[in-house]
């Protein structure tokens, strides 16, 4: 029986502070144009289902705003436990990887794209992945 050696840790590098600040910036500003067209279902609803135009437009403005409070993060330098998520946000996110290939094969979706959507299916399970191989936050790697 071998002991088992304690995994050493590597400082993580972190992005230069001008490349936080300025991609913040950009993707800010991208989440703001999205932000004022989910307000567009909310002001001028759809005259035949209004209630599902106004549900829907109401959830992708909550995600614009959330995805807003992230990039203020980065742009601001303010850190949540080490990132601008915690490690249970990063884990409800990953799920969400793996459950846009699995919706993916109900809605036809592979059918109508070919190989972009095969392609795109492979890169949301490796996010998905790459989410679960890091343990929590203190640093270790999952067996």
């Amino acid at each position: 029986m071998m002991d088992e050696l304690p995994i050493p840790e590597t400082p993580e590098k972190e992005s230069p502070r001008w490349l936080q600040v300025l991609l913040g910036v950009v993707l800010a500003l991208l989440t703001l144009l999205c932000g004022f067209a989910s307000v567009m279902p909310l002001v001028f609803p759809n005259e035949k289902s209004s209630i599902l135009s106004m549900v829907i437009g109401l959830i992708l403005l909550l995600g614009c705003l959330w995805t807003f409070e992230k990039y203020f993060r980065l742009i601001t330098g303010r850190k949540n436990q080490g990132g601008p998520m915690t490690p249970n946000t990063l884990r409800v996110v990953s799920f969400f990887f793996l459950a846009l290939p699995v919706a993916g094969l109900f809605t036809g979706y592979y059918r109508k794209m070919g190989l972009v959507a095969v392609f795109q299916a492979a890169m949301y399970f490796l996010g998905f992945l790459k989410r679960e191989g890091h343990g929590g936050s203190d640093g270790q790697t999952k067996a």
